[in-house]
């Protein structure tokens, strides 16, 4: 590790070299030097930190949300594909959950901000308006983590 510091962190470091950078700020904290931290990256590379979880959590609800629309509107279609889509969506979402009590507190406004994206993919994808899904998801975050999704189609492809 690095040795304790004893002046304050050039801020150009944090451009530089951000690991660098995290290096020396563990250090100071460590040493309980307080008047070393670069505070303004600092504060920087927090507030980036959190933005960076709410965006994966509602990217992952959009996948997920949007193939279970897609399994709704066209369950001819199911493929292992999807499912296994679905089974890592929900697992990874789960895991973020499971770790950040704060994000499972607003999971429900995540999944709401969310669904209209995930309606138009679905739209984009299956070739119907997205007029034609419902206004509001109709899954809680819950169910769509617990959403057993069906057993895919089988397609018979025997030569004639």
């Amino acid at each position: 590790m690095h040795d304790v510091i004893a002046e304050p962190v050039n801020p150009d470091l944090y451009e530089e070299d951000e690991l660098e950078w995290i290096a020396a700020q563990i250090s100071a904290l460590r040493a309980g030097r307080l008047d070393l931290l670069d505070r303004d990256h600092l504060v920087e590379l927090l507030t980036d930190m959190t933005k960076r979880e709410y965006r994966e959590l509602t990217s992952r609800l959009i996948v997920l949300l949007m193939h279970l629309l897609k399994v709704r509107e066209q369950p001819d279609r199911v493929s292992k594909s999807w499912n296994r889509t679905i089974r890592t969506q929900q697992r990874e979402i789960k895991l973020m959950l499971k770790g950040t009590p704060s994000l499972r507190r607003q999971a429900e406004a995540f999944g709401a901000e969310a669904y209209p994206y995930a309606v138009h993919d679905a739209s984009v994808e299956i070739g119907l308006p997205e007029e034609s899904f419902p206004p509001t998801s109709p899954w809680t975050v819950a169910e769509a983590l617990a959403f057993e999704p069906p057993p895919p189609v089988t397609v018979n492809w025997k030569r004639r």
